[in-house]
């Protein structure tokens, strides 16, 4: 059995495929480079916010399952389903199918996403900008603040431009998580099972667990379950 998962996010095309055992990482693909992933699956499942983008997939793979809201099976409070991303809806089903049914999960990627589950339903959460995308806005618009690459930079202070950059947006998305863990805490009464995805979950060392595959389980477990 050969299974590929595809996640089509704002910036880019997560692939993945599934051979009956484990998950294997294709790639990340620009959008236009979709068509370099033709083969011959079992399946094709695909979670997407780029609507733009369904066209491609969908003329490459014609059979194409394309994951919609309603077709993730999660309880929300006071949350319209249909209105929320569907990678989202993803990572709160594959959490707590995979991981726990109290707890934050939190994607990592062009947005900051970070979200909080309680006895298995959707209470709700934050969407914030991204690790990279924070530091292009800073660097697009600073002129006297030199080019550098996003990294991981844990430092008490900052001794020079880059670190002082580089360790505020590390310290930003770190304290806005343990803030969340600590209301979780306040409200329910437990620790909040913390489980990080995306590309850039590595900014978020130590916070949590790292899922890397989290949404494209999530896609496999949905579609054994409806199949």
């Amino acid at each position: 059995m050969r299974i590929l998962t595809l996640d089509i996010g704002n910036t880019t095309v997560d692939a993945c495929v599934f051979d009956g055992r484990d998950f294997y990482r294709i790639g990340r693909f620009p959008h236009q480079d979709v068509h370099l992933l033709k083969g011959n699956y079992d399946a094709v499942l695909v979670s997407s916010v780029k609507p733009s983008v369904n066209h491609l997939v969908l003329e490459l793979f014609p059979e194409a399952f394309l994951i919609e809201p309603k077709h993730v099976p999660i309880k929300t409070e006071d949350i319209q389903k249909e209105k929320v991303g569907v990678d989202r809806l993803l990572n709160i089903y594959g959490f707590i199918q995979f991981h726990s049914t109290d707890g934050l999960v939190i994607s990592c990627g062009t947005a900051f996403v970070l979200d909080l589950v309680k006895d298995s339903v959707f209470v709700g959460g934050f969407i914030a900008a991204g690790a990279k995308l924070r530091l292009e806005a800073l660097l697009s618009k600073a002129e006297l603040i030199p080019k550098f690459q996003l990294q991981l930079v844990d430092v008490p202070v900052g001794k020079d431009t880059q670190t002082a950059v580089l360790g505020a947006i590390r310290r930003e998305m770190v304290c806005f998580v343990r803030c969340l863990q600590r209301q979780f805490m306040d409200s329910y009464g437990k620790e909040a099972f913390t489980v990080i995805t995306g590309g850039d979950a590595w900014m978020l060392e130590g916070t949590g667990v790292e899922d890397p595959y989290l949404l494209h389980r999530a896609m496999w477990k949905l579609f054994t379950e409806m199949s």
